[in-house]
């Protein structure tokens, strides 16, 4: 074999060998990074939910604790020993059912109750109620067999007359001869206390917890569905023992789905699997140093946490740390490449410092070249700036144009409105005459207030016109959109009439405004309108409904009618200039393109849909506005 084939080899073999040690660091590092992250996570967890849980325990153990004395305090009151020797005597009962009313209602409590030794209740604060506890018999019950042996009880089930779940707090009723006798209390006082509130701040806080009693059932739980459940199925015993104390009621007290794996990966952790967001798969909740026992009860309290999270957290770290790696490693060739490159920047420096020269020239000649380009760029920017000018203004001239197209349809049926009082005028004119000569002014005076109520009748017919055609800029004020609305439908008022349309309005606030100017608001409502009164003419339903909704940002006003509403292959085009389902000679195609030209002008838009029941809605949506006292005091006139 040739010198130079060996050679070859030797540096093929070796640079394999470099490419494999560096893949397997890198390799080792994402490893050790992900598991470093993953059990640091874990300890950070566990810490936490630790902490945790140790505030909520003892938060519950301080709630329970509180009414510890209740029941003590209430044992050795001489009304309950009176009652409990005279049972049978309903002024006694009826004195000790109102004040374990009031010290239940003082001390929010669910209940207050006193049983005899039998554990028949023969007085109770819900005395007065449905569900009240009186003549029930609770000696079934732990906690008044644990009182009435002289102990305290305590015990948590739902309740066997209310339904209710609560935690029960028993002591028997203390009496100075029976006990001189050493004979069995007369009777128990018994508190029942909510936690309704306790459950309620876990649901609001997103938390994952749950609270069970010594026998491993779930009564208090963050989310509803694990209530009544049990960490491990119960042995038949227990469950007789809780059925015969009619602690859970008729629940099943099925098994949650706990899985405590012993896998070393899984750290040691009690894991629960719910349904995943889309069914198809469990998602893990699991905790670390997850229970606490609390009080006397020996319940314990659990904390759930999401561990997906966490493996999420320690594959970004590793992916981080491949990053760094690779860019280290980038880095290292990137320095051995640029040693190469010295050592070729010093053979090369005698054809760079030759060639340096012509770069200049060239650079030179480059820059004319972008100097020129530059001025010639110059003056196309100011060409642009003049073709918007010029383009503002056209659009000014089109939107004029579209106001005065609109009259030129309207031309018909206001000559008509104006004739109607102008003939009305030269009869009472003629008739004023005569009148005049048979001297009865009472008459004359008559015919002259109606023709005054003609002529401002006309008046205001040109007055509105005028306004409507008027040419101005736009300048965006707060307009009132009642005012707007009513001046629209005035204009549209003798076409409506023609065609036996009803342009019915609904209510309008006259604080509700919007951001805009009052003429070309009216303009987009003419057209919509005019739209309206065009595809309900041929219609049995001829009406045109105006709404107005709005909020804070926002306010909205729809026109819809009961036509043929608007073609599928029609409403892509709807809002394109000359685009029109008008018959030739009935329109331009310019009214809706114009109309979305001046809503987008305002800050705002036009939207086109057609209605469930038949028929289009047009909604112009303009900016919400807030009107000064001077635009309340003044509305707008037109003239």
């Amino acid at each position: 074999m040739p010198a130079s084939a060996h050679s070859l080899n030797t540096r093929a073999i070796r640079a394999a060998l470099y490419t494999l040690l560096i893949l397997l660091a890198g390799v080792a590092v994402i490893v050790g990074t992900y598991r470093g992250s993953y059990d640091s996570s874990w300890d950070d967890l566990r810490q936490s939910t630790q902490r945790r849980l140790e505030f909520l325990s003892s938060d519950l153990a301080s709630a329970l604790d509180k009414f510890d004395t209740l029941p003590i305090v209430l044992s050795s009151h001489p009304e309950l020993v009176d009652l409990l020797r005279h049972a049978d005597d309903p002024r006694r009962r009826q004195a000790v059912n109102l004040r374990l009313e009031r010290l239940a209602r003082e001390s929010r409590v669910a209940a207050i109750y006193l049983m005899n030794r039998d554990g028949t209740t023969i007085a109770a604060s819900n005395w007065n109620t449905p569900s009240s506890f009186v003549a029930q018999n609770y000696a079934f019950r732990p906690y008044f067999r644990d009182a009435i042996a002289g102990g305290i009880g305590r015990f948590y089930a739902i309740g066997a007359t209310t339904g209710e779940p609560g935690y029960f707090l028993a002591h028997p009723v203390r009496d100075d001869a029976a006990q001189a006798a050493r004979a069995a209390p007369p009777g128990v006082i018994a508190v029942k206390i909510s936690l309704d509130d306790i459950e309620a701040n876990w649901a609001r806080s997103g938390e994952l917890l749950m609270l069970a009693d010594v026998h491993g059932v779930v009564f208090l739980a963050s989310r509803p569905e694990w209530k009544f459940r049990t960490l491990d199925a119960l042995p038949a015993g227990t469950r007789e023992r809780i059925r015969a104390a009619q602690q859970y009621g008729d629940r099943a007290l099925a098994p949650l789905p706990i899985e405590r794996p012993a896998d070393p990966a899984a750290n040691g952790v009690t894991r629960l699997a719910i349904g995943g967001r889309d069914g198809a798969r469990p998602q893990w909740l699991t905790v670390a140093g997850e229970r606490r026992e609390i009080g006397r009860m020996a319940w314990t309290l659990l904390s759930f946490s999401e561990v997906d999270e966490i493996a999420r957290l320690a594959r970004g770290h590793a992916a981080a740390a491949g990053f760094a790696y690779a860019f280290i490693l980038v880095g290292a060739l990137y320095a051995r490449l640029r040693r190469r490159r010295d050592e070729e920047r010093r053979i090369a420096r005698h054809e760079l410092e030759r060639a340096s020269a012509e770069l200049e020239q060239r650079i030179g000649e480059r820059t004319a070249v972008l100097v020129e380009a530059n001025r010639e760029l110059a003056a196309k920017i100011g060409e642009l700036g003049r073709t918007q000018i010029t383009l503002r203004a056209t659009q000014d001239e089109l939107i004029q144009a579209g106001k005065l197209t609109v009259l030129g349809q309207m031309a018909a049926s206001i000559t008509h409105e104006i004739n109607q009082p102008l003939t009305a005028l030269r009869a009472l004119n003629d008739n004023a005459v005569i009148l005049l000569d048979r001297g009865e002014s009472r008459e004359v005076r008559s015919n002259l207030q109606v023709i005054d109520g003609l002529t401002r009748r006309i008046a205001g017919i040109v007055g509105q016109l005028k306004g409507f055609a008027r040419k101005d800029d736009l300048k965006q004020m707060p307009v009132a959109v009642a005012p707007v609305i009513e001046a629209a439908r005035a204009l549209l008022a003798a076409d409506a009439r023609h065609d036996g349309v009803n342009i019915a309005v609904g209510p309008v606030a006259p604080d509700i405004a919007v951001c805009g100017q009052a003429v070309r608001i009216e303009q987009v409502l003419i057209n919509l309108m005019r739209n309206a009164l065009d595809a309900v003419r041929d219609t049995a339903d001829k009406s045109v409904h105006v709404n107005v909704e709005h909020d804070t940002e926002w306010v909205r006003i729809t026109v819809a009618d009961a036509g043929p509403g608007i073609a599928p292959e029609a409403m892509a085009r709807l809002f394109e200039p000359f685009f029109t389902t008008k018959p030739a000679g009935q329109g331009l195609g310019l009214g809706l393109a114009i109309s979305a030209s001046i809503a987008n002008a305002l800050g705002g838009a036009l939207d086109a849909a057609n209605r469930s029941q038949g028929g289009a809605v047009f909604t112009l949506r303009l900016p919400a506005a807030v009107l000064s006292a001077d635009a309340h005091a003044a509305p707008r006139t037109i003239g």
